[in-house]
């Protein structure tokens, strides 16, 4: 999956998932400021893809749920209403189905679960490196 890395991947539900950035940041109570700083961006360029209003990418996705210390998967497929229930689930972990609602967002996914993939690889190799 080497080469969709190397690919801007936007994802199209743009509101949908904008409404899940700022749901979740709200519940870990933290100012739009505050992750729009953790990401390298200024606020008002956050609060657009909160809004909906700029092209929501797998690496935005992956940084905002590092900040707020939630499974990127959730900010892709928590429906309105189940923010509490899904936060209550162990991080980077899916109990149940995961729903999506487009094609998108099921490639933005499988880019993610991926990225998580290599990134697990990556350590166990310096892991290994480290003992030699």
């Amino acid at each position: 999956m080497q080469a969709n890395r190397d690919i801007e991947f936007n994802v199209l539900e743009n509101n949908a998932i904008g409404r899940n950035l700022a749901r979740f940041r709200k519940f870990k109570e933290k100012k739009a400021l505050e992750v729009a700083d953790y990401i390298g961006i200024g606020e008002a360029a956050y609060t657009k893809y909160e809004r909906g209003e700029s092209k929501i990418t797998v690496e935005l996705i992956q940084k905002v749920s590092e900040y707020l210390n939630i499974d990127p998967l959730q900010l892709l497929t928590t429906n309105e209403g189940h923010v509490v229930e899904n936060v209550s689930n162990s991080p980077f972990a899916i109990n149940g189905t995961v729903q999506t609602t487009n094609d998108a967002q099921n490639q933005a996914i499988l880019t993610l679960i991926d990225s998580v993939v290599e990134m697990n690889k990556r350590i166990l190799e310096l892991l290994e490196r480290s003992r030699k």
